[in-house]
């Protein structure tokens, strides 16, 4: 029998007769290319000078955690807390209904 732990619930249910859903997250730095338009469409341009340019103005980004390629985190879900994060995946309307305001 096998058996899988919702990380979200935490509640143990059998493979053989529950789904277990697995929700994969990655995250990672975009970097979009900073060129000029006339220097792309220039024939004569030096393109490795043109490359070391934008490598430099890449990588002198100071926070060294930005660097790092991405990060990638499985999540094993029940049926019931997929579907809570398929509705609502970054966590906006939790955190909203968690904020209260006095009537003052």
């Amino acid at each position: 029998m096998s058996q899988f732990t919702c990380q979200c619930c935490q509640q143990v249910f059998d493979k053989s007769s529950d789904p277990c859903f697995v929700v994969r997250v990655t995250a990672f730095l975009e970097i979009e290319p900073c060129f000029d338009e006339d220097d792309y469409n220039d024939t004569d341009r030096d393109n490795l000078s043109a490359l070391a340019d934008t490598l430099e103005r890449v990588y002198p980004i100071a926070d060294p955690t930005l660097h790092e390629d991405q990060a990638e985190r499985d999540y094993r879900l029940c049926r019931d807390c997929y579907q809570q994060f398929m509705k609502d995946p970054i966590g906006r309307e939790s955190t909203a209904a968690s904020i209260s305001f006095s009537d003052n």
